[in-house]
C-alpha cells in the first residue's frame, strides 16, 4: 500500500518536526517549515504530531493512492481534486484503492500539508524522516519526482469529518527578538531595519529568505563562525536581510540583528515572493510565552472541529461501489 507520484508539483517532500542534535555534524535540522499546518493536518486524523506528511510548495502533487487511506490537509489553500471532483484542503478525507489525487497552485499561502493515516513506511535516517536535499537524507533521499512510490502504514481513521478552523495566518508583521549581534547596528540601521517594508524576493526557498528593501550597515559583518538558529536574520556585506529557515546552514559568519519569534515563523513559511514584511522587536519572554500559548492551543485541539457541510465527506464503500458499476471510467 502507497502512494504513486504522477507529478510532484514544483517542490514536494516528505518532512516532520526535523532532525536535532547533529548539527555539529553538519547537518540541517530540515523539518516542516509551517509546524502549525503540520501539526494540524496529523490532528484531523488522530496521527501523533510528529508523523511525516508531505510538503508541497506553491503548486502541489498528483499521486494515486494504490490502497484505502485516510488523508488530513492543512495549510496553503490549494485547489483539491479527487478524481476530478473538487474537494476543500482543511479536512480529514477518505480515500479508496485507485483514487486519484490532484493539489493545485496555492491560491493563498504557499505550503500545503498532506497526512496519511500512520504515516510513510520508510526508515528514518538520523532520528528523522525529514528530507535535506542538499545532504541527501530522509524521506526519499531528494524531492519527490514523477513515478515515485512511497509505502504507506495507511488504514482509514475514524475521524468524525474533522476540519481546520483556523486559517493561515497572512499577516505582515513578523515579531522578532535581539539577535547575537544586535550591539553591531547603530540606532540609524536599527530604526531603517525596523521601521522599513520589505520584499521577499524570488530567490528565497526552505534554506532561507532573501529580502528586497532598505540595507542595513553593521559595524563589522563579519565574524567568527557560530551557530545559526532557526529564524536567524542575517546581514550579509550587501546589506540586505536574510531569514534562515528549516535547511540552513548550521553555521555562519555574518552579523545577525534578530531572530523570528518561533511563533511567526508559520507566517514566514507561507509567504510567497513579492509579499511584503515588516519587522517589530518583542522581548524572549514575550516570545516564548507566545509560542508556548500557541502548541497549548494546538495540542488542545482549539483549531479542530467537526463539519457542518458534506461537500468533503467521501463514503468509501459507495465511492467503491461507483468506480466498480464504472462511474469513474
Amino acid at each position: 500500500m502507497g502512494i504513486k507520484i504522477i507529478h510532484p508539483g514544483i517542490y514536494t517532500t516528505i518532512q516532520d518536526e526535523g532532525r536535532f542534535g547533529y548539527e555539529s555534524l553538519g547537518f540541517s535540522p530540515a523539518g516542516a517549515m509551517d509546524y502549525e499546518s503540520y501539526y494540524l493536518a496529523n490532528q484531523l486524523i488522530g496521527n501523533d504530531l510528529n508523523t511525516p506528511v508531505l510538503e508541497m510548495t506553491l503548486k502541489g502533487a498528483k499521486f494515486q493512492v494504490t490502497s484505502n487511506v485516510t488523508i488530513g490537509t492543512a495549510g496553503a489553500d490549494m485547489p483539491l481534486l479527487i478524481n476530478d471532483e473538487e474537494y476543500k484542503v482543511g479536512a480529514a478525507i477518505d480515500l479508496i484503492k485507485g483514487d486519484v489525487v490532484e493539489f493545485g497552485v496555492a491560491r493563498k499561502g504557499v505550503r500545503t500539508y498532506v497526512a496519511f493515516l500512520g504515516g510513510f513506511d520508510i526508515k528514518p535516517e538520523l532520528g528523522s524522516y525529514s528530507t535535506h536535499s542538499r545532504s541527501k537524507i530522509g524521506g526519499v533521499g531528494r524531492p519527490l519526482q514523477p513515478f515515485d512510490v512511497v509505502d504507506l502504514n495507511g488504514g482509514l481513521a475514524r475521524h468524525g469529518y474533522k476540519v481546520v478552523t483556523k486559517d493561515i495566518d497572512t499577516s505582515n508583521v513578523i515579531r522578532v527578538v535581539k539577535g547575537q549581534q544586535y550591539d553591531y547596528f547603530d540606532e540609524k540601521n536599527l530604526d531603517n531595519f525596523f521601521h522599513s517594508e520589505y520584499t521577499v524576493s524570488k530567490d528565497s526557498d526552505r534554506m532561507g529568505y532573501r529580502l528586497d528593501g532598505e540595507s542595513v550597515e553593521a559595524e563589522s559583518h563579519d565574524i567568527i563562525s557560530e551557530t545559526i538558529l532557526f529564524g536567524s536574520i542575517q546581514i550579509p556585506k550587501n546589506g540586505k536581510p536574510i531569514i534562515l529557515l528549516s535547511d540552513r546552514q548550521t553555521a555562519g559568519g555574518y552579523t545577525k540583528i534578530a531572530t523570528v519569534a518561533k511563533v511567526d515563523i508559520q507566517k514566514i513559511a507561507q509567504k510567497k515572493p513579492e509579499d511584503k514584511i515588516q519587522f517589530k522587536l518583542i522581548e524572549v519572554e514575550e516570545a516564548v510565552e507566545l509560542y508556548k500559548e500557541h502548541l497549548r492551543a494546538i495540542k488542545n485541539k482549539e483549531f479542530i472541529g467537526t463539519t457542518k457541510e458534506f461537500s468533503n465527506v467521501r463514503r468509501p464503500v459507495s465511492e467503491r461501489i461507483h468506480t466498480l458499476i464504472g462511474g469513474n471510467s
